[in-house]
């Protein structure tokens, strides 16, 4: 992730940092700092995995529970953000697992449902979204959303940095070719426009 105001991530990251320290110590009040700090942004990365609110609210929840739970188990060495991350990624994984193939029919058949109620851009985003693999979304909200390096990735996703770079070019390259395939112009983020790495 990065900031546009100098030093303001070094400020967050020490709010947090301090939080930590604090429940660590037994003080649980300061863990409402870090839930208000990362909810928007792990609700949105559940979301476009699960995509289904109540299951997604309910993940977020656990999520946040299991943050707390597993606490003493995070170190500074790697940032608070990845560490929390790592979790959600695990703990979706082990939520798709669990998914039966009647759930994914049913499923399927509620997002046609979704898909009649939004507006067109959320569409081609939704259906974009959904051609992808469970994994291939994962690599695409952490590089493209939450701008992690593929070093950040491949510590969330427990794969070597070189996967992930493969993975990554190889996802792009499919919505690419999908995009092309509607008959839609190419985005300059998945074309590769502003590439960093």
């Amino acid at each position: 992730m990065h900031s546009t105001v100098p030093g303001e991530a070094d400020e967050r990251k020490l709010i947090i940092e301090q939080a930590v320290e604090a429940v660590k110590a037994g003080n649980k009040q300061p863990y409402e700092i870090i839930i208000k700090q990362f909810e928007r942004q792990i609700y949105t990365y559940c979301f476009y995995i699960l995509k289904n609110h109540t299951e997604t609210e309910d993940a977020v929840q656990e999520i946040f529970i299991r943050a707390y739970a597993n606490l003493h188990r995070y170190s500074s060495s790697t940032s608070f953000s990845a560490w929390l991350y790592k979790l959600a990624y695990h703990h979706l994984i082990n939520m798709k697992k669990k998914e039966g193939r009647w759930l994914r029919l049913i499923e399927h058949y509620k997002d046609q449902q979704r898909q009649q109620q939004v507006p067109i851009t959320d569409t081609v985003t939704h259906e974009l979204m959904t051609y992808l693999t469970t994994e291939e979304r994962h690599i695409l909200l952490l590089k493209a959303v939450e701008q992690y390096t593929f070093e950040e990735i491949g510590g969330i996703m427990g794969i070597g940095a070189a996967t992930v770079r493969k993975k990554y070019e190889r996802l792009r390259k499919k919505l690419i070719e999908r995009v092309r395939q509607k008959g839609a112009k190419v985005n300059g983020t998945i074309s590769g426009a502003n590439k960093t790495y």
